[in-house]
């Protein structure tokens, strides 16, 4: 079986390859916009306002692509300290909601997440968030992630709006080693409810 740092790597793997696509042609997106900008920029007749929107679009896709690379650099740095479960899954939305060919999937992290804490181990909870977030992604085009109210201990619900029809699946191996690090996965047949150790 393999450990949860071995699976931790496989989803970061899978997030990356979901983000390769989206990061490329927000590149290719800023250098032809500062292209037409560098090239209009140098005619004397030019009318600097006639560069804004260019300039716009290329400060666009850099945000994009900057946003990208913090989650990505997030996630892939060895963590310090305990888990943010929040932080985790804005990181893990932010990548995983650009993939899919027929447009990017909305993922919404809700704000009741940001009161959730654990003592379980940060590479357990990036498996967990971000394998169930990921399989979320890959059929839905809306996907919601909440705190579960009352629960007693720190527990997020990933649910998928806009389902694709296709069942909602997690990789046995993810659940094991999940629950080997004592975090609980509940499967439903539109997502999962992450429970953590408090």
């Amino acid at each position: 079986m393999a450990t949860v740092d071995e699976l931790w790597l496989e989803v970061l793997q899978r997030l990356c390859d979901a983000t390769a696509h989206q990061f490329k042609g927000a590149m290719n997106g800023v250098a032809v916009n500062l292209e037409v900008v560098r090239s209009r920029s140098g005619r004397s007749d030019g009318d600097g306002a006639s560069l804004r929107p260019f300039a716009e679009a290329a400060s666009a896709e850099m945000e994009s692509v900057i946003r990208s690379a913090e989650a990505m650099l997030s996630l892939a740095r060895t963590p310090r300290g305990p888990a943010d479960i929040a932080r985790i899954a804005r990181d893990v939305a932010t990548l995983a909601g650009k993939g899919g060919t027929d447009g990017a999937t909305r993922v919404t992290i809700d704000k009741s997440v940001e009161q959730l804490s654990t003592s379980t181990p940060p590479s357990a909870v990036r498996l967990a968030v971000g394998a169930v977030l990921l399989a979320a992604v890959e059929g839905s085009n809306d996907v919601v992630c909440v705190a579960v109210p009352d629960a007693p201990l720190p527990t997020i619900r990933v649910s998928q709006g806009g389902h694709d029809g296709s069942r909602f699946a997690l990789n046995d191996e993810v659940v094991a080693a999940a629950y080997s690090a004592g975090v609980h996965l509940d499967i439903t047949k539109t997502g999962a409810t992450i429970t953590f150790p408090s």
